[in-house]
């Protein structure tokens, strides 16, 4: 009878086992396309044997626990991936909108616009007293200063709206740190040795790839199954989460450097700097008013553009009125002559069209720079998702394998369930 008792009690607990085993499998299936789910396996442990002399007899086997399938080194790897490539790409996406502003297309663009202001010079020397000629020179110098002006506004404009950016994406960065706290908090309420909660870790796992996007994310996990989160910036490491407490949030003015939000603060360096292209453009305006006013101005001439940079640089409109031919004329081939004139730049020396050309080429270099980058880490990332996914993303080839064994084992259980019925019934039969 003990041992008839103790078969049936083995095949009741392998019934429940694959039952737990179909479901979780069952689970997986369903998940197969949620890339934050981890495959999930039911973990069989063989029951303590009892003694009955003179042999140890097994006991079956039950669950101990449900386990996620994990390798924390691909997933820390993959989140500094998406940092890389989601800095780079920001960067490159603001520095094209930049370099925009300083392409020369057909009739546009400030090059094409000094060229033109030099040529109405040239023009005007040949023929100081033509009213054509002047009114040629007075567009020109308008229109240049117009272009400037245009200039400054448009990467002023881009400054303003990188730093709304930055303000959003701070907000989103804190609202996941929150979130990561909490479902610590929660992980740290609901998980026991036996029954981790898989749906809370899976929900954190995409919340910490979420922020990994904004910044760059380490994480450490106590065995109690909570992580610390910490983030690095120009002083070393910061701690953001310790548990379900939030140790410090990020500010615009952080000193982070990757992810999105670091690219968007490259990309107001690049424009806003000491050395950035508002800096560069302004030492181009005031270099190109002082210079041009200093020849006009030979004999008592009028000043040309008023104004100390690119955002108020202005053309006059009278500074040729009541001049004569014979002090106009050695002017006006004097400023056509400046443009190959080297002039002392901050940090270079250069003519007023190389300088202008060494900018756009650095734009252009730095928009190129991040593209590359982009491009590197974003294959690093599909190459780091894959092996990601092989290690926790869901095989349906695999679950349907695993499906048809669980079932043989099932219907062998039942098997055993009903022989072993059958055999009590003919041991009681034979008692009676």
């Amino acid at each position: 009878m003990a041992g008839l008792m103790g078969t049936l009690e083995i095949a009741k607990g392998t019934l429940l086992n694959t039952q737990v085993q179909i479901q979780t499998s069952s689970n997986n299936i369903a998940n197969a396309e949620n890339k934050s789910y981890a495959r999930q396996k039911a973990v069989v442990k063989s029951n303590p044997a009892i003694n009955i002399y003179p042999n140890w007899l097994g006991m079956g086997a039950d669950i101990t626990t449900v386990t996620q399938i994990r390798d924390q080194y691909i997933e820390q790897r993959l989140m500094g991936a998406i940092t890389d490539e989601n800095k780079y790409g920001e960067l490159a996406s603001q520095l094209q909108t930049i370099q925009a502003v300083f392409s020369d297309a057909g009739d546009t663009g400030i090059s094409q616009s000094l060229n033109a202001f030099w040529a109405s010079w040239d023009s005007l020397s040949q023929s100081p007293s033509s009213v054509a000629q002047q009114t040629e020179v007075y567009q020109a110098s308008q229109n240049l200063a117009q272009t400037i002006n245009s200039a400054y506004t448009q990467l002023n404009d881009s400054a303003t709206q990188i730093n709304s950016k930055i303000t959003d994406t701070v907000t989103q960065a804190n609202d996941l740190i929150d979130q990561i706290a909490q479902l610590n908090a929660a992980i740290l309420k609901n998980e026991t040795f036996t029954h981790p909660a898989n749906d809370l870790r899976d929900q954190r796992y995409q919340a910490l790839k979420d922020l990994s996007a904004i910044i760059p994310v380490n994480t450490t996990e106590d065995a109690n199954g909570v992580v610390t989160l910490t983030t690095t910036d120009a002083s070393g490491s910061l701690t953001l989460v310790t548990g379900g407490t939030v140790d410090n949030h990020i500010a615009a003015a952080s000193t982070i450097t990757g992810g999105s939000f670091g690219g968007l603060q490259q990309a107001l360096t690049d424009v806003t700097g000491a050395s950035g292209y508002i800096a560069r453009l302004n030492d181009f305006a005031a270099q190109l008013i002082t210079q041009v006013n200093t020849l006009h101005g030979t004999n008592s001439g009028p000043v040309v553009f008023t104004g100390t940079d690119a955002q108020t640089i202005t053309a006059s409109t009278t500074f040729l009125n009541g001049q004569t031919a014979i002090n106009e004329a050695p002017r006006a081939l004097a400023l056509a002559g400046l443009q190959d004139t080297q002039i002392a730049f901050t940090g270079k020396t250069a003519t007023f069209n190389q300088y202008l050309g060494d900018l756009q080429k650095q734009i252009g270099t730095d928009t190129q720079q991040a593209q590359t980058q982009q491009t590197f880490n974003k294959a690093l990332r599909i190459q780091l998702d894959a092996q990601q996914q092989s290690v926790s993303g869901v095989s349906i080839d695999e679950e349907m394998v695993d499906l048809i064994q669980f079932q043989h084992i099932y219907e062998a259980a039942a098997k055993i369930v009903q022989k072993a019925a059958e055999m009590l019934d003919t041991v009681m039969n034979m008692v009676n």
